[in-house]
């Protein structure tokens, strides 16, 4: 089931654009945006825009786009700030997610799809395969999927931390 908040985040936080695709998200990363477009995609759009820059907070505040400062630089805190702003269920599941690369959505592959395309060790031992919808990369939960949950992890650890997060003063209008 596709999520329903979109975002737009801002220059710095490109990590931050990943891991809310990876969690379902459709993200856009405004990387080589002007200050004023991204104001006015995430306004034509209807996205919550996400950012480093207190510049660009106060324009999306008086343009009543809803906006989120997020002024740490550890991702998992990054997360963090989303998601007890919104109540964003940190679980991963892949068959909801989007490609951390392009924001397309991900399907599931038949292995057969996936033949000559991943490492022959991975074909051999990995039974489970998504497809991005977009630009075709492959994913599969290889070694690297202990790290993504120990991060998801820390970062629902510190949405249990309420008051922490809350006196930060993040706004979504």
């Amino acid at each position: 089931m596709p999520r329903r908040l979109r975002f737009i985040a801002d220059a710095m936080l490109g990590d931050l654009a990943r891991w809310l695709r990876m969690l379902g998200y459709d993200t856009v990363y405004a990387r080589d945006l002007p200050d004023s477009l991204i104001v006015e995609k995430a306004a034509k759009e209807h996205r919550i825009l996400l950012t480093r820059d207190r510049g660009l907070y106060i324009r999306a505040r008086k343009k009543g786009v809803p906006v989120i400062p997020v002024d740490t630089t550890d991702i998992a805190e990054r997360i963090a700030i989303v998601a007890s702003r919104l109540g964003i269920r940190l679980e991963l599941n892949p068959d909801e997610s989007r490609c951390p690369l392009c924001n397309a959505p991900l399907r599931r592959a038949l292995k057969s799809e996936v033949r000559g395309r991943v490492p022959r060790r991975v074909y051999e031992t990995r039974s489970e395969f998504w497809i991005c919808t977009g630009c075709g990369q492959v994913y599969w939960k290889g070694r690297h999927w202990r790290g993504i949950e120990l991060i998801l992890e820390k970062a629902r650890r510190l949405v249990g931390d309420r008051g922490r997060h809350h006196r930060r003063g993040a706004q979504t209008r």
